[in-house]
């Protein structure tokens, strides 16, 4: 008598890296149940989710979501829980003995997160270690600030980037998230941090960080214990918002291109297991600077996939029941990873939209000499091989199903948006 597939359940089906994951667990014979707080998430319409559940709003009811997964792994009894944003691991971690009493949770512990989560610790582990980060000041809630902070402040490289230490945080029973901000000067700071002026975030301790402009550089990795099971690296072209945001373009490139060597030390000195975003910013002239590590999926996923790292399989075999984790096995896991291929691309065609949208507004002249004299948006670039990010022909409902929507949300805009 044949064996019935594993479950794995994914959280965060309104996400593109969701869909990513379905595919490809559902294309390996698995059975793939599908979680999204939005009847319109795009992973809810692939071929490839064996079944579909409506979840509360993690964002505005932390506690309801909570309640609910609960109940929904008990039940349904998934060999692997895959939550795929910050928010939901966060939420996963809360109830980290619970869940793994019920299922398995393929990634780092509570404590660990907790720890890269903060910006500010992750830039005092990255300094002992010798990766290389940008010029920052720690600017603590008004309690705890020093007596000195203005002159630092008033010392430091401009432009900057002033951003929260951690990017979420539940505030009144729901997550809150504190804006990233470039400033131009001091007085920028000053005014951003001054309680009189925004009370709300006088209890948030923020980062000043020095601008390094740059396109974006990710080492991925699948690691256990801090040792590297599969690796890939990518870098960004174009980016929702121009001026910096999530990718709608990006390239796999050789890993002689990007900081592997630094990422590597960086997973191995925390003794990482599960997948590893780390995130780089390449300047002009080929530095890398950190810029975050999360213990989650990616956005760009499907482009690793593309390339020949199956990363969602990878990850399922390695906390697959039976799966013994020696030496001997992950050694063999990693011999089956063949070289990924470099120069292939991944496009998200509504994100390219929004992105000569935004540029149009901003200076329509300019955007529509650039895109249709200097191919800016990089429509008829020969030198890689593209593939639509959502669009497949295998699984095309998820396409139609975020067009949908994307002409829904245009309709909806302010007019002077």
């Amino acid at each position: 008598m044949s064996r019935e597939p594993d479950r794995i359940l994914v959280l965060d089906g309104e996400t593109r890296k969701a869909l990513a994951v379905v595919r490809s667990l559902g294309a390996a014979g698995l059975t793939v149940g599908v979680a999204s707080a939005d009847r319109r998430g795009i992973a809810l319409a692939s071929r490839y989710a064996a079944e579909r559940f409506r979840s509360p709003d993690a964002k505005s009811d932390p506690g309801e979501y909570v309640r609910w997964l609960l109940d929904k792994v008990e039940k349904w009894r998934p060999q692997l829980l895959l939550p795929l944003t910050d928010r939901s691991v966060t939420l996963v971690l809360g109830e980290e003995k619970r869940l793994a009493s019920l299922t398995t949770l393929p990634f780092v512990p509570e404590p660990l997160f907790r720890t890269v989560a903060d910006k500010g610790e992750l830039v005092r582990i990255a300094k002992t270690i010798g990766v290389t980060v940008p010029e920052t000041i720690e600017i603590p809630p008004v309690d705890a600030r020093p007596a000195d902070l203005a002159e630092r402040i008033a010392a430091f490289p401009f432009p900057a980037v002033l951003k929260p230490e951690i990017s979420e945080t539940i505030h009144h029973g729901r997550f809150v998230k504190s804006p990233v901000r470039y400033v131009g000067s001091p007085a920028d700071v000053e005014s951003l941090i001054d309680p009189a002026k925004n009370r709300r975030f006088q209890d948030v301790p923020f980062l000043l960080q020095e601008r390094i402009a740059g396109r974006g550089v990710g080492v991925f990795f699948l690691c256990y214990e801090g040792e590297v099971v599969a690796r890939f690296c990518h870098r960004r072209k174009l980016e929702k918002p121009p001026s910096g945001g999530v990718s709608v373009l990006c390239e796999s490139i050789p890993e002689s291109e990007a900081p592997v060597e630094e990422a590597r030390k960086l997973v191995n000195h925390l003794r990482w297991s599960g997948v590893a975003m780390v995130e780089f910013k390449e300047t002009p002239g080929g530095e890398h600077y950190l810029m975050e590590i999360n213990p989650r999926f990616w956005g760009s996923l499907q482009l690793a996939i593309d390339a020949g790292v199956d990363f969602p399989v990878l990850l399922y075999r390695l906390y697959a029941p039976g799966f013994e984790r020696t030496a001997e096995n992950l050694t063999r896991l990693r011999e089956s990873v063949a070289p990924y291929t470099p120069r292939r691309r991944l496009r998200w065609l509504l994100g390219t939209l929004d992105h000569f949208i935004i540029r149009l507004k901003e200076s329509p002249g300019t955007t529509l000499r650039d895109v249709f004299l200097h191919n800016t948006l990089l429509f008829f670039d020969t030198s890689c091989y593209t593939r639509l990010q959502v669009f497949r022909e295998d699984d095309m409902r998820p396409f139609f199903h975020e067009a949908r929507r994307w002409v829904a949300d245009i309709l909806r805009r302010p007019k002077d948006e």
